[in-house]
C-alpha cells in the first residue's frame, strides 16, 4: 500500500480509476481494492465517487518525493510506462469502438502488469473517454517528456473520434501540437504524418484554414513517403473541405475523387461509401443537385448494408441538402430528420448543430418561420456550448432574413486512415 501510494504520485491526476491503479502498480486489479481500502482508512486517498480515488494536492506532492526519494529511477520509469500503457491501449479499443473504420495502430505488446479496461460498446467508449478526459490530455506531455514519443503520438491519435464529438478542440490542438513536436524529435514519420493530419482537421474546426491546409499537404506528403494509400484517402477528404472553403468546389470534387479511388482500390467497403457521399456533396457544390443525389443514394445504400452509423448520418445530412436545393422540402425535412435521430444516438453535438441549422434553412424556405427559428435557437444553444464561431454567423441568421449557411464539410475528414480488412 506504501509502494502504490508513492507511484500515486507520479499519476498525472486528478483522480486515477481502480484498474489504472492497478496498472500503475503492475498488480492483478483484484488485489488493488484492498490497497487502495487500506490507503483511505489510512486517510492518505478518498474514494470521491464510485470507482474513483484522489487525494489532497499536498498529499500528492509528498507521495511524488517519497517516490522520488525510494525507488529507483528504473522503478519510477517502468511504473510511468505501465500507466501510459494501461491509457493507450484502453484509449485504442475505445477509439475503434467509436469509429470502426479507424485503421487499428500497430501498438507494442503493453507492459509487465499493465491489464487494460474491457469496454463492450461504443456508449462505454464514450463514458470511458469522458471520465478520463483530463487524464488522458495530461497523458501526451507526459509521454513527450519521458521520451516516450510512439506513446505521446498514439494517445493523441486515440482522442480524436470522442473529443471532436464533444467538441474538445483546444484540447485535441494542444495534445497534437505536443504529439508532433515529440515524434519530430523521434523522427518518427508515422507519428508526424498522424499530428500533422489531425492538427490539420483541428485547425480547421477552430477557423484557421491557412493553416489547416499546410498541415494536411505535409501530411499527405508523409504518407506518401510512407506509401499508405488509405491513410493519403483520408488527407485528400481534408482537403474537399478546405477548397470548400475557398469556394473552388472543382478542386474539391478532384480531391474527393481521388480519395474514393484510393479507397476502392484498397477494398475498403466503409472508405467507398464514404468517398461516394463526399464526391455527392461536392456536385453540390457545384449546383448539380440530380447528379450529387445519384452518389448520395449509392452512399446511404452501402452505409446502410455495412451498419456504418456515423457515414448514414452524413449522407442523409447531404440528401436533405440537395433536396433542398431542388425545392423538395418536404423530402429534405425528412433527410434531416433521419440525421439528427442518428447524430442523437452518437452523441454528437457538433454535427447535430449544423443539421439543425440545415433544417432550420428548409423549414423557411417552407414557409414555416415559426419552426425554423426554433431549429436554429436549438442549433445555436449547441455552438454556443462548444464556443464555435459558426455560432456568430447563425445569431446573424436569427436577427435577419434566412438564408443557407454554407455547411464546413460534408464528412469532414472521416476516413480516418483505414485499411481494408484482411
Amino acid at each position: 500500500a506504501a509502494r502504490l501510494f508513492r507511484l500515486l504520485g507520479l499519476h498525472p491526476g486528478p483522480d486515477v480509476s481502480g484498474p489504472a491503479a492497478a496498472s500503475l502498480a503492475g498488480v492483478p486489479p483484484a488485489r488493488v481494492g484492498a490497497l487502495l481500502d487500506e490507503l483511505i482508512r489510512a486517510h492518505l486517498l478518498s474514494e470521491h465517487v464510485s470507482g474513483r480515488y484522489t487525494f489532497h494536492d499536498l498529499l500528492r506532492a509528498y507521495a511524488a518525493e517519497q517516490a522520488h526519494a525510494r525507488d529507483s529511477d528504473g522503478e519510477r520509469q517502468a511504473a510511468i510506462r505501465r500507466l501510459l500503457d494501461h491509457y493507450l491501449h484502453t484509449a485504442h479499443a475505445a477509439a475503434l469502438l467509436q469509429e470502426p473504420p479507424r485503421d487499428p495502430l500497430a501498438l507494442a505488446p503493453p507492459f509487465d502488469g499493465v491489464t487494460p479496461e474491457p469496454l463492450a460498446d461504443d456508449a462505454q467508449a464514450a463514458a470511458w473517454f469522458a471520465a478520463e478526459h483530463r487524464i488522458l490530455v495530461a497523458c501526451v506531455p507526459l509521454a513527450a517528456e519521458a521520451g516516450l514519443a510512439a506513446h505521446a503520438w498514439q494517445i493523441a491519435w486515440t482522442l480524436m473520434t470522442s473529443f471532436s464529438r464533444l467538441g474538445h478542440w483546444d484540447d485535441l490542438a494542444t495534445s497534437q501540437s505536443i504529439a508532433l513536436e515529440a515524434a519530430r524529435r523521434a523522427d518518427d514519420l508515422a507519428g508526424q504524418a498522424y499530428a500533422h493530419r489531425f492538427l490539420g482537421r483541428v485547425r480547421a474546426l477552430l477557423g484557421r484554414h491557412e493553416e489547416a491546409y499546410g498541415h494536411l499537404r505535409q501530411a499527405l506528403e508523409l504518407f506518401r513517403r510512407l506509401d499508405d494509400p488509405a491513410a493519403q484517402a483520408a488527407v485528400h477528404v481534408g482537403l474537399v473541405r478546405e477548397f470548400e472553403r475557398q469556394h473552388r468546389p472543382g478542386e474539391a470534387l478532384e480531391h474527393a475523387k481521388q480519395a474514393l479511388e484510393l479507397q476502392r482500390s484498397a477494398g475498403y467497403r466503409i472508405g467507398e461509401a464514404i468517398g461516394l457521399n463526399n464526391v455527392g456533396w461536392c456536385y453540390v457544390q457545384l449546383g448539380e443537385y440530380r447528379e450529387a443525389l445519384s452518389w448520395s443514394e449509392q452512399a446511404l445504400a452501402l452505409h446502410q448494408q455495412i451498419g456504418y452509423r456515423p457515414g448514414e448520418a452524413y449522407t442523409w445530412d447531404t440528401l436533405g441538402y440537395a433536396y433542398h436545393h431542388l425545392g423538395r422540402y418536404a423530402e429534405a425535412t425528412s433527410c434531416y430528420t433521419q440525421a439528427l435521430a442518428l447524430y442523437r444516438r452518437l452523441e454528437d453535438r457538433y454535427e447535430q448543430a449544423e443539421t439543425l441549422s440545415r433544417l432550420g434553412d428548409t423549414q423557411a424556405a417552407a414557409g414555416d418561420r415559426g419552426a425554423a427559428r426554433e431549429s436554429w435557437h436549438r442549433a445555436l444553444a449547441i455552438l454556443d456550448e462548444l464556443h464555435h464561431p459558426d455560432a456568430d454567423a447563425l445569431r446573424g441568421k436569427l436577427r435577419g432574413p434566412a438564408t443557407p449557411l454554407g455547411r464546413p464539410s460534408p464528412s469532414p475528414d472521416r476516413t480516418t486512415g483505414t485499411t481494408p480488412a484482411p
